[in-house]
């Protein structure tokens, strides 16, 4: 694959890696295989992307600074909605009326659930 020297902790996250796989049922080649790519790309994703051109340092003091690349510019922060924490005062009062209509809803509900 490459020459890379891997420490033992990452060397047994990869090998879990592919015992998982084969346990799913892919064949051992195919599971290191797949694995090996999975961690190259993580890890071309972790290092940073190198210039292309490079200057000489006598360019670099020559050469006005510039401004940063144009790029789409990020969302404004939405502010947070105001949450209040439930406070029981602030519920309706449980009246008479109302509890007499509940149990009435719900002897409804026990009539027809006894009846199927």
């Amino acid at each position: 694959m490459s020459d890379t020297v891997l420490d033992d902790r990452t060397k047994a996250v990869l090998a879990a890696e592919v015992e998982r796989l084969v346990a799913m049922g892919t064949e051992r080649h195919e599971a290191r295989r797949i694995v090996w790519l999975d961690y190259l790309d993580e890890q071309a994703q972790c290092q940073p992307q190198a210039p292309s051109p490079a200057l000489a340092p006598a360019e670099i003091e020559a050469a006005p600074p510039s401004a940063p690349p144009p790029g789409p510019e990020p969302p404004p922060a939405l502010p947070l909605p105001s949450r209040r924490f439930w406070r029981a005062e602030e519920e309706a009062r449980l009246t008479p009326e109302w509890l007499a209509r509940n149990k009435a809803q719900l002897q409804k509900i026990k009539q027809l659930m006894r009846s199927t």
